[in-house]
């Protein structure tokens, strides 16, 4: 018997996914291979599926599962579907969010421990929101205190003063990406835990930097709306468009590139029908402002 990382109890651990399954679905079916690749673990080995790791027992893993249907069909597929703008939620929301990001942080927490880049105040910050993140998940906590959950929306941009931004597919590495990561950020400082759910940013802000300005993203407790156009400053950006070009530096080989290409000339059509194709035509289109 192990230990569940959230209740504590004493359990036989179900593998988890640390970011939903349905995300991972969604990006399969909506492509021309029916896989997805992770350009930084290994471009030449398509996937099937995320990440999972032996993280709850099979009570909280039910505690989670009913916040992601909500999630899933109230907003996620009807922005991918059809772009919806406007959208009202619940309670179900905050929690979502900080169930996703929770799990990252356990994916994280024990890395950032040994890491002696990591101030311990860094660390204290991560270990005793971690605490608070899981009470409030456990319902023993009303509330998440001084942490602040955000969400928002990569919708399509037509001009951009970043020539780099133009040059490296923002579309199609946001919209056709799923990712998650803790961030400590040492200047101008902040610390975030955050997950890229196919062009839907997810933000649990456990120390906020002085340049944070999150404008039309802030979720609240319970029922509230969310409402397009948003806006964001904040070190997380950066550290986006750091990782979409270092993404974009690695290459798969010759040899997976051409059975790739073979095995979308058996079904040309699945891949014109493609979310690739819609999101590769947005940066073909893409221009800069300089």
């Amino acid at each position: 018997m192990e230990v569940c990382k959230l209740c504590g109890e004493k359990a036989t651990l179900e593998v988890s996914h640390i970011i939903p399954k349905f995300v991972f679905d969604y990006i399969k079916k909506t492509s021309a291979t029916g896989r997805f690749r992770m350009p930084l673990d290994n471009p030449n080995i398509p996937k099937q599926d995320g990440d999972k790791m032996k993280l709850l027992c099979g009570k909280c893993e039910d505690l989670f599962s009913k916040n992601e249907t909500h999630f899933a069909t109230n907003i996620f597929h009807r922005f991918q579907k059809d772009n919806i703008q406007e959208f009202n939620y619940d309670a179900w929301l905050n929690y979502f969010i900080t169930s996703v990001n929770w799990r990252n942080l356990q994916a994280d927490i024990g890395s950032f421990s040994s890491n002696k880049s990591v101030s311990p105040d860094e660390l204290e910050c991560l270990i005793s929101s971690e605490k608070i993140m899981k009470d409030f998940l456990l319902g023993n906590k009303e509330d998440l205190g001084y942490i602040d959950n955000h969400i928002f929306f990569f919708n399509r941009i037509k001009k951009t003063n970043n020539k780099e931004v133009v040059e490296n597919g923002p579309h199609v590495f946001f919209r056709r990406s799923v990712f998650g990561y803790t961030l400590i950020n040492h200047n101008p400082g902040g610390i975030y835990v955050y997950s890229n759910l196919a062009g839907i940013l997810i933000c649990t802000i456990l120390k906020p930097s002085v340049n944070d300005n999150w404008e039309g993203t802030q979720v609240g407790l319970s029922q509230g709306s969310i409402n397009m156009p948003q806006n964001i400053a904040s070190p997380i950006i950066n550290d986006l468009f750091d990782y979409m070009l270092e993404c974009k530096q690695v290459s798969m080989s010759d040899q997976q590139r051409t059975k790739l290409i073979e095995r979308v000339k058996k079904d040309q059509d699945k891949l014109i029908k493609s979310k690739f194709i819609e999101f590769w035509k947005y940066d073909r289109d893409l221009e800069s402002n300089n």
